[in-house]
């Protein structure tokens, strides 16, 4: 396999702090560090070049296919994508990550693959999704719960013109929450939420709530989390955090 960046990158890569991987275009990796590889389920000195997303041993590779879609999207389009990933690990713990994937270029402006970053927010998680999971089968109409899910990060425009605290409403009760539970993360009253929800219904152009949460997770909104939410989503201690952050430039691989 031909290696496309330079070992002055990759060192560069293994020694940036948080975790830090690099894909070429066929989403093979060709770099990764240590705390990377660590959260992948690789051992110290294991090598990842030559790997891909179905290789990795930890629980990253149920979700192959869905980060393999995300690569093909940021190299298509040239753009970079925020994703908030949720894996529920084999001792029942939930561990959730931010993910930065952005494409990198030759000297040439051709797309030579994908850089990413990880960071750690299992800790906000426990607040924002665990009373949640459980309810999934529910919400699913019976389904088997998935060990965990990928949600890609957008701002608030959607196809039916959704406003940014209706989308906000909406991810929650996609998640199983209640009128009084979305309230409170929210900080507006339940009856509130529910004319939220009435609105939802409409644009949706459904009748009941359950029909809303259908049609809503067909359309796939179910995957995809309002960059706000993060922002509103209070911690266990009561601390409103904040972790989207501005997005660089594309760096260029020499």
């Amino acid at each position: 396999m031909n290696q496309t960046i330079s070992k002055a990158f990759a060192r560069m890569i293994d020694q940036m702090p948080g975790a830090c991987g690099c894909k070429n275009e066929h989403s093979v990796f060709i770099c990764a560090n240590e705390e990377f590889k660590a959260i992948a389920g690789l051992r110290s000195g294991d090598c990842i070049v030559g790997m891909t997303d179905f290789d990795l041993p930890g629980e990253m590779a149920f979700h192959a296919k869905t980060f393999q879609e995300q690569d093909r999207y940021v190299l298509e389009n040239q753009v970079p994508i925020t994703t908030f990933n949720v894996y529920r690990m084999k001792c029942a713990r939930i561990n959730a990550y931010l993910v930065n994937k952005k494409p990198f270029f030759d000297q040439e402006a051709q797309a030579r693959g994908i850089l990413m970053h990880l960071t750690d927010m299992s800790a906000l998680n426990v607040g924002l999704l665990g009373p949640y999971h459980q309810e999934s089968g529910r919400v699913f109409g019976g389904h088997r719960s998935p060990l965990g899910v990928s949600y890609v990060i957008a701002g608030g425009d959607t196809d039916l013109d959704i406003t940014r605290r209706e989308y906000e409403v909406l991810f929650f009760l996609l998640r199983g929450a209640t009128a009084k539970r979305i309230g409170q993360f929210l900080s507006i009253s339940s009856r509130t939420v529910e004319q939220y929800v009435t609105i939802l219904k409409e644009k949706f152009e459904v009748l009941t709530k359950q029909e809303l949460i259908e049609k809503a997770i067909l359309m796939g909104y179910y995957y995809v989390m309002p960059d706000s939410v993060l922002r509103v989503v209070r911690s266990d201690v009561g601390e409103v955090r904040s972790v989207l952050r501005g997005r660089a430039h594309a760096p260029v691989i020499v």
